[in-house]
């Protein structure tokens, strides 16, 4: 992932979301892949979403997508699954048959985030060693203290 920049933001997010066919069923054959793999890149440029892979199943798929930090990982999952369950219907409309409520994907999804070089750990201790740092006297906690409970 490249770092990319906004107006004033520079950011290097990724998530990697996972979605099911309703019921759990085995139905995306490979021209329904394909017209997948189109349609959510055509989906990632119109809304400036990052496109970086797709693997798709035959009943779940796993997306790898960044955006901007203004846009939360829960808004891509709603308007790629939404876009994505409306065309396929329009465009395979035996899909109805097999699914009789009229959905298509599973209700929830799976998302994680991904930065380049970033892992829990290395988090984990930036932000120990920071702590640290405001032990010895080269940051005031109390500063923040007292600038957090001017919000009560």
């Amino acid at each position: 992932m490249d770092i990319q920049t906004g107006a004033q933001t520079c950011y290097q997010i990724g998530y990697h979301i996972v979605w099911g066919v309703k019921y759990h069923k085995h139905l995306l054959n490979e021209e329904m892949k394909k017209f997948l793999v189109n349609l959510i890149k055509d989906v990632c440029e119109s809304y400036d979403y990052h496109f970086y892979c797709l693997g798709i199943a035959s009943n779940h798929i796993h997306f790898f997508a960044g955006a901007a930090p203004k846009i939360a990982p829960a808004k891509i999952a709603q308007v790629v699954k939404s876009i994505t369950a409306r065309e396929l219907f329009k465009n395979f409309p035996q899909l109805k048959k097999q699914l009789w409520g009229g959905e298509m994907w599973k209700n929830g999804y799976y998302v994680g985030t991904i930065g380049e070089g970033q892992t829990e750990a290395i988090i984990l201790k930036y932000i120990n060693k920071q702590t640290d740092e405001s032990k010895k006297g080269r940051n005031n906690p109390k500063q923040y203290i007292k600038q957090l409970k001017l919000f009560y």
